[in-house]
């Protein structure tokens, strides 16, 4: 995008030194400039909970703070799909859409236009401690009645664990936010990178413009699995429905993560016994999902995390994330 904006600019600069620009072709140029600044490169993070998704975020974006600013341990963490990106019109934030409006008929873009709708908190980049407590807020949860889930579209009568949990008190556990928009002034978000982070699989059901509108726009996927259960069933199932692409523009922007390698760490094995253990597991999920195996990458995103901030070189190398930030950065 770089490179084309500076060849325009270049044109523009020809066709002045000629006398060949008029306004209408000022005009024009102008407009494609527009363009490419404007223009945004979407990642979207998928997984089911408890995959290592936000900690993987937080290895790749803000190893720099020195700690763990995504909320990300046992259980689901992120609620709420979440964008990650930066608008040099706004102030550091973190904007927060009430899981209320999941009630009326606008859709999340169409509330994107209307600013009070949404709790707005600063991002204070001089502490840490409180950008972790505004960050939090993606895993904000509140109990309702279980009616009023089900109006939310957030409660599945068939869910057997759902009808377990609420089977003593009616009630059940949902998100506070419907959507979170984090802007954030990181290089790669000041040139136009977006990440979506989804908030497990389940969301791609319940959120229906995860699936309509985010998902098949963005421009690359990373699909987060486990690297010790592989590819499962439900991981095949969603992958099938609507992650694998229907064209080879698409399959190549789809990149697959075999995450927690640390738990196939055996000081009982070689660490060539271990390779070659992680090395089937990256074969056997390309084959499963029909992507080329150069597009199955093994990491520990939380070793990854550590090494960051402990400045351990070694420990770095052995997550295996250096590999992959040099995948996405030259794709």
């Amino acid at each position: 995008r770089r490179r084309l904006a500076a060849r325009v600019s270049e044109l523009h600069g020809w066709l002045d030194e000629h006398e060949l620009a008029d306004a209408r072709v000022e005009q024009r140029v102008q407009r494609i400039l527009d363009r490419l600044h404007q223009d945004k490169l979407v990642v979207a993070f998928v997984a089911e909970f408890s995959r290592g998704k936000s900690e993987l975020i937080n290895a790749i974006f803000f190893a720099d703070f020195g700690a763990r600013l995504l909320p990300s341990s046992a259980g689901r963490t992120t609620m709420c799909p979440t964008e990650l990106l930066y608008d040099g019109t706004r102030a550091p934030s973190i904007r927060l859409l009430p899981i209320e409006t999941r009630l009326r008929d606008a859709t999340v873009a169409e509330f994107k236009n209307y600013a009070d709708e949404w709790v707005t908190l600063p991002l204070d980049l001089s502490s840490t401690e409180r950008m972790s407590e505004a960050l939090a807020r993606v895993s904000q949860v509140k109990r309702v009645p279980v009616a009023l889930a089900r109006g939310y579209g957030l409660y599945d009568d068939e869910d057997i664990l759902a009808s377990l949990e609420t089977a003593e008190e009616g009630a059940v556990d949902i998100p506070c936010w419907r959507h979170a928009i984090i802007n954030f002034p990181h290089p790669l978000l000041q040139q136009g990178l977006v990440i979506l982070d989804t908030p497990g699989l389940n969301a791609i059901g319940t959120e229906p413009e995860l699936t309509l509108n985010l998902l098949p726009n963005a421009h690359a996927v990373l699909f987060i699995l486990a690297a010790d259960a592989g590819v499962t069933k439900t991981d095949l199932e969603v992958w099938n429905q609507h992650l694998a692409g229907t064209d080879q523009a698409q399959k190549a922007g789809r990149i697959v993560i075999l995450n927690k390698i640390d738990g196939l760490w055996d000081d009982l094995k070689t660490q060539s016994d271990i390779d070659v253990e992680i090395e089937r597991q990256l074969r056997s999920s390309a084959r499963l999902l029909d992507i080329p195996p150069a597009q199955v990458f093994a990491v520990s995103a939380q070793k990854a995390l550590a090494a960051k901030v402990n400045g351990d070189d070694a420990l770095l190398a052995r997550s295996r994330l250096p590999a992959l930030e040099d995948a996405l950065s030259g794709k």
